[in-house]
């Protein structure tokens, strides 16, 4: 993250807890409290900021698994397939399926900050949701978002890497977090920039599993 080099100016930022504007979220990137890394131009909205879905999704192998069922003691790698998103046919998202995507952009969140994914509203009224639980973004978080993409409608959807798929809200807490996320809770996305990230499956059987 960028060094402050003005005490004064961030204590007066920090001094107005809230949801951040396109200049304030400007303004936490040149403080220090925010880091963001994208592939494309950053793309603000009057409140918040635009994400894109990255070429790499995950979709669940029923054809391929049958009649077999997911059971939340046991890793489900064997259920789920790769697939990279075609640049000029994309990828369908077939009528009430459920898919895995991840954004292009990388963040990195202060102690001071939580970000919230949404969806796009022009989006939603095709029916397409990008998150079914995992909207909320705790502080100390760094890494790509991964997204739970629904197709609600009777009619298949069709989309396209790199485009605009929701958009991060920023909040400025009251105080500081005193518990910052960790490696060991939530997403393993806790690593490097990549320009090619993927989205992985889920861990929630470690809960259940007595090590």
């Amino acid at each position: 993250m960028a060094k402050v080099k003005n005490n004064e100016e961030l204590d007066k930022f920090l001094g107005n807890a809230g949801v951040l504007s396109d200049e304030g979220i400007k303004k936490a990137i040149a403080l220090g409290l925010l880091e963001l890394k994208s592939p494309q131009d950053l793309a603000f909205q009057p409140a918040s900021l635009d994400i894109h879905l990255a070429p790499t999704i995950m979709t669940f192998a029923r054809r391929r698994i049958g009649q077999a069922a997911v059971d939340l003691k046991k890793p489900v790698d064997e259920f789920v397939d790769y697939e990279k998103i075609d640049s000029v046919k994309g990828a369908v998202i077939y009528p009430h399926e459920f898919i895995l995507g991840v954004t292009t952009e990388w963040l990195k969140l202060s102690d001071r900050l939580i970000a919230n994914v949404d969806g796009k509203s022009s989006l939603g009224r095709l029916g397409l949701v990008i998150h079914a639980t995992a909207g909320f973004v705790d502080p100390g978080f760094k890494g790509h978002i991964t997204l739970e993409i629904t197709n609600l409608t009777n009619m298949p959807i069709i989309v396209y890497p790199d485009m605009p798929i929701g958009q991060f809200r920023f909040t400025l807490t009251t105080t500081p977090a005193a518990k910052l996320y960790g490696a060991k809770i939530g997403s393993k996305y806790a690593n490097s920039y990549s320009k090619t990230p993927k989205p992985l499956p889920s861990q929630y059987w470690k809960n259940l599993v007595k090590k």
